[in-house]
């Protein structure tokens, strides 16, 4: 994951990662920065046509109306039913929890998973 360009929201930098290269039969889960400071959860076959199709207004209502918006973290590739549990589990966590996971601060982490913040 190479560093593009840098994205600051609330005093936290994050590097832009590059986009994967597809896998035949697997897919990623990918969190996007949008220029207000939200971030977007998502899983894709391949990341690059998915933000392509987010940028031209066919991807989510959210980045449909944020259409400024960076990758700034995957995982995978992994099967498609894996990629869904872990899409649908990050998309429950705080903002605090998905910019630790984005720093791979996993001490910050496990101590933001033991107080539910």
């Amino acid at each position: 994951m190479a560093s593009q360009s840098q994205n600051r929201v609330d005093d936290m930098t994050f590097p832009s990662v590059g986009c994967p290269e597809p896998v035949e039969g697997l897919s990623y889960v990918y969190m996007l920065m949008c220029h207000n400071g939200s971030f977007y959860v998502g899983m894709a076959d391949d990341i690059q046509k998915r933000i392509h199709l987010h940028r031209n207004g066919s991807g989510a209502r959210h980045t449909k109306l944020l259409k400024v918006f960076e990758l700034v973290y995957y995982e995978g590739p992994m099967s498609r039913n894996d990629a869904a549990k872990r899409e649908l589990q990050l998309k429950k966590w705080s903002r605090a929890k998905k910019a630790a996971l984005i720093r791979h601060d996993f001490q910050r982490l496990s101590v933001l998973s033991k107080s539910r913040d």
